[in-house]
Order: C-alpha cells, then structure tokens, then sequence
C-alpha cells in the first residue's frame, strides 16, 4: 500500500511538473514567433518597392489592424530606416486609417473585417499582412503561414501587382508565391 501511495506521488509529481514544462515551451516558441514575424515585416517593407504616391509622408507607417499580435517586438523597428525613411509602428482601427499605410498588418482577430479593408485599400500602395488561413486566397497579399517550428509566408503575387507594387528577388526568396484571390 505504501508502495502504491508512494508511485502515485511520484507520478502526480511528474505529472505535475510535465505541465508546467509544456507551456513555457509552447509560451517560447509563441515568442520566438512573434519575433520572426516582426524581423520579416521589415524584411518585406526592405524588399517592396511602393508608387512614388506611396512614399510622399515624412515616415514609412507600419499599422496594426485589430491590435498588436506581435506583443511589443515591432516596436524594435520603430526609427529605423526603409526607402531612405523613418518607420512608425501604429495600431489602427478603421479602414479609412489604412490608406495613409504602407504596410497594413490584419491582426487575426480582425478577419470579419477584411472585406472592407480590401475594398478601401483597393488600387491603393499599401502592402497587406496577415496570419489568418485563407487571407492570400482572398486577395491579402502575404499571409504568414506556420508548419511546426518553421515560420513562412505566402504571397499573391496578383494582388501586390493590382497594388502597382513590385517586390524583388531578396522577397522572393522569403515567401513561397501563389496566383489568385480578389485583387
């Protein structure tokens, strides 16, 4: 009997300790995530050339729609220089923010509301992001995907070509491309 008791205790106790591990793993890599996702923003700003329309603020402005995912790691990217410009990071809430952009990050939770977004910024120099499954398909035009560890991204080619955006062999080499989806 003690025996038994003994091993329950010994198997709660790992048990136990087994979940506390097992999130802090998922919490790191979750993390190391949003990282990843923040350092190939820039990347996809770096390697985008927008309309000379697109380019005549005084800053290169990164917004969030529908909030911040990235939990503080875009802010990093704040000041640094794209296209001889300042970058500024801001969170947006409505469509008719999004137009003065040239990067518009479509949080996930914000998916009920890409419909409209896409209509604003049609035609417009704005490069489009998000990580929802299908945003590529329906006509975003860099859609993060995940696969295990690795973290990639899809881009529609024929949406950033409706943009009047062009994107170059260093982006290429960063996104896997797909044709198709409203533009």
């Amino acid at each position: 009997m003690q025996i038994l008791r003994a091993r329950s205790a010994i198997v709660f106790f790992l048990a136990l300790l087994l979940a506390l591990v097992r999130p802090s793993y998922a919490d790191n890599i979750q993390l190391h995530e949003r990282e990843i996702k923040a350092g190939l923003l820039y990347n996809f700003l770096k390697y985008t050339e927008f309309p000379e329309s697109a380019l005549s603020g005084p800053s290169i402005s990164v917004c969030l729609f529908g909030g911040d995912p990235f939990g503080g790691y875009l802010d990093h990217t704040q000041g640094l220089t794209v296209h001889e410009k300042p970058i500024s990071v801001r969170v947006i809430s409505s469509a008719g923010e999004a137009g003065s952009c040239q990067l518009v990050f479509v949080n996930a939770g914000a998916r009920d509301r890409w419909g409209s977004l896409a209509s604003a910024l049609s035609g417009k120099g704005v490069l489009t992001v998000s990580d929802f499954d299908g945003f590529a398909s329906s006509g975003g035009m860099i859609e993060f995907t995940r696969s295990g560890d690795h973290v990639g991204a899809l881009l529609n080619m024929d949406a950033v070509n409706a943009a009047r955006l062009h994107v170059g062999g260093r982006m290429l080499r960063l996104v896997s491309v797909v044709h198709g989806g409203r533009g």
